[in-house]
């Protein structure tokens, strides 16, 4: 959800104002006596790479409820993502129109009656301070609700209506953040500043994915129309889009690195990948690079799709973004390149190797600010010559690199 100016005055203004009201309203609720947890919903709306990062806590939900009954609510651009994931029943995924602001309104009151009458034995919001999410898991009915709480930070209000609440950690990986509210919620703990133990860094696991025969010859097809001819695939995202293009890597480099790679690997082929939208950049870049790229943006249809394409490559070079957490679900080494946020919160969970910087600017977006960037273009970025990239991408190649590791050395999830 790309939040223009106005409309971030207004979630925080009046986003404020109702949940001060729905504060109020709690208070006067009686403490469930029922505290039987068998049905439990899941808000993540926001992060395409969110339904990866969490699956580490639905297992845990299953581990501990064998019989949970699981849904997850997230916007409709991101239910691909959550479908994938098989500790999910079918039709248990729901999702709120965000394609217009008149749309994900009518769509929020529609949804939050609709799951109201599914009475929920506890909702999970593993939104980070975001007032909406709050607002609708107010609207659900259910015996329980869950979610991170500012305790002592200001200007994070989002009301105090959460049964459980669980501080959010800037310093522990996400994956680990979500656990760690999920294991509150499921104890229905509700002592101050959960939570009081230690995520194990073996407790995170990363979904896989089954390759489907006839997607994957779709996707082929498509490859071998523009020239693909069974070479190995170095596959490269150039571009976030235009929501969050601060985390882009500079087109420019981009178009280095691919000359260079090119150059260094003439037996494989560069596949550029994106949706319609970032068919520009991706053009770009092959345009510059004597149009010897597989341009694929646009042209995998689904996220299943794209993924059956990471299922045939040999590498992926990208920006912070999903595609390195849906990477991660095939095993594909991954380059992701890290400039505004921090990968020791947002680093991919597979075989992944961040390039990051250590500028002051950096992070810039963090949930502290609602990811909402001081800056529109983040100076760490360009600092990353496209030779180290470069350098990187043969380390990955070569099966040498350090998983899991920022610039092949220091640990991101510890």
């Amino acid at each position: 959800m790309h939040y223009a100016p106005w409309m971030r005055l207004v979630e925080r203004y009046v986003g404020s104002l109702t949940c001060f009201f729905f504060t109020l309203i709690h208070r006067l609720r009686p403490t469930p006596r029922d505290k039987t947890v068998r049905k439990i919903l899941v808000i993540e709306l926001v992060e395409m790479g969110a339904a990866v990062m969490a699956y580490s806590s639905l297992r845990h939900i299953k581990d501990k409820i064998p019989d949970a009954e699981i849904h997850a609510l997230c916007l409709a651009s991101k239910k691909d993502s959550w479908e994938m994931l098989d500790l999910i029943g079918e039709g248990n995924v729901h999702v709120i129109d965000d394609s217009s602001l008149r749309g994900l309104f009518v769509s929020i009151l529609a949804q939050t009656r609709e799951l109201s009458r599914k009475k929920f034995d506890l909702i999970i919001d593993y939104e980070l301070f975001l007032r909406i999410s709050a607002i609708i898991a107010f609207l659900i009915r259910a015996k329980f609700r869950a979610g991170y709480f500012r305790y002592t930070m200001e200007g994070m209000y989002r009301g105090d209506f959460y049964d459980i609440r669980c501080n959010f950690n800037q310093n522990m990986h996400i994956a680990k953040n979500h656990l760690a509210l999920t294991k509150s919620a499921l104890g229905l703990n509700e002592s101050y500043y959960n939570y009081a133990g230690r995520i194990k860094t073996s407790e995170i696991v990363v979904p896989s994915y089954t390759s489907g025969t006839r997607l994957k010859e779709n996707v082929s097809a498509r490859l071998k129309e523009l020239g693909y001819k069974g070479e190995p695939l170095i596959v490269v995202a150039p571009t976030v889009g235009r929501a969050l293009s601060v985390r882009d890597y500079p087109k420019d480099l981009y178009v280095a690195v691919v000359q260079k790679l090119i150059v260094a690997y003439p037996t494989h082929r560069i596949v550029l990948i994106g949706t319609q939208e970032h068919a520009e950049v991706c053009e770009y870049v092959n345009s510059r690079t004597g149009g010897q790229c597989l341009n694929m943006a646009g042209k995998t249809h689904t996220l299943r799709e794209l993924v059956e394409l990471f299922d045939m490559a040999e590498l992926l070079i990208s920006n912070d973004s999903g595609n390195p957490h849906f990477a991660a679900m095939v095993g594909l080494p991954t380059l992701a390149i890290f400039g505004p946020e921090t990968p020791f919160l947002y680093g991919p969970l597979g075989k992944a190797v961040c390039l990051y910087e250590f500028f002051h600017t950096s992070p810039s977006i963090t949930a502290y600010n609602h990811k909402n960037p001081p800056i529109n273009e983040d100076p760490s970025l360009r600092s990353i010559a496209p030779d180290r990239v470069v350098a990187m991408a043969k380390t990955l190649l070569e099966g040498k690199a350090k998983y899991g590791t920022v610039n092949n050395e220091i640990p991101y999830i510890v």
